[in-house]
């Protein structure tokens, strides 16, 4: 529910196989405002999965204006404004940004503390950053992370296209340094962050159709695939900030 609005919900449907994606929205729409200046940094193609238009249009009407960043980026499902960039050095003022979401990005970073601290320097005060990643310690999450170390890059992509429905050309490698919720939230208060919320998304089903009744065991020990996080820039950031600005001058 939108915290400025509290009338205002966004078109959940509720399904099973939507839960992770429903999760992170929901959450994204309680920062959403027409004021709102929301940047998605490692935007891809589309905000959610493929099955999800309405929620995606819904969230992109809810903002004064949003901003799709990538490496490389030549369409978006329905965010006009792109940009190329990098999340260590962001191509935004300072205290310029409202709302930065990353969804599914941070365990690509080989520094994810440096990419927070360089979200914290465009967020306003009290801005909001938005994490969604992968759990490391789910079972199938670790596996993959054991895969990436131990197997050539095109068999592990190979291994793993068979369980999710992204392009070829939307697999990345995988580095996986804030990707249990301890590492996470230890990196989000070194870059000057206050958690506001923090959940863990549970598995919606078995990886492999061949494996699954070993994976349904094997999810009672590890449930959770997801890791969800809110971190609002803190004030004592913010003034750290303008101190340093001015020194620099």
């Amino acid at each position: 529910m939108n915290l400025e609005h509290p009338e205002i919900k966004p078109p959940l449907c509720g399904a099973e196989w939507a839960v992770r994606a429903e999760t992170y929205a929901a959450l994204v729409s309680e920062h959403l405002s027409p004021c709102t200046v929301w940047l998605d940094a490692g935007c891809g193609w589309r905000l959610l999965e493929d099955d999800l238009d309405p929620l995606e249009d819904w969230l992109v009407g809810h903002c004064r204006f949003i901003v799709g960043m990538d490496v490389s980026v030549a369409a978006h499902r329905n965010v006009n404004s792109l940009v190329r960039g990098s999340i260590y050095a962001l191509p935004f003022a300072d205290d310029s940004i409202d709302l930065v979401t990353c969804n599914m990005v941070v365990e690509h970073l080989d520094d994810p503390g440096k990419a927070f601290a360089e979200v914290a320097r465009c967020l306003r005060p009290s801005g909001a950053l938005i994490v969604h990643t992968p759990n490391l310690l789910n079972y199938g999450i670790f596996g993959n992370a054991v895969a990436s170390r131990l197997i050539p890059e095109k068999w592990r992509l190979r291994m793993i296209h068979g369980t999710d429905d992204r392009r070829p050309e939307d697999f990345f490698p995988v580095r996986y340094k804030a990707n249990t919720m301890r590492s996470l939230l230890g990196l989000l208060d070194a870059a000057g962050f206050e958690v506001h919320q923090q959940k863990a998304v549970p598995q919606q089903g078995p990886f492999f159709r061949k494996t699954r009744r070993l994976e349904r065991f094997l999810m009672k020990l590890t449930p959770n695939s997801g890791l969800l996080v809110c971190a609002h820039k803190s004030a004592a950031q913010s003034q750290s900030f303008r101190i340093s600005n001015m020194n620099a001058i």
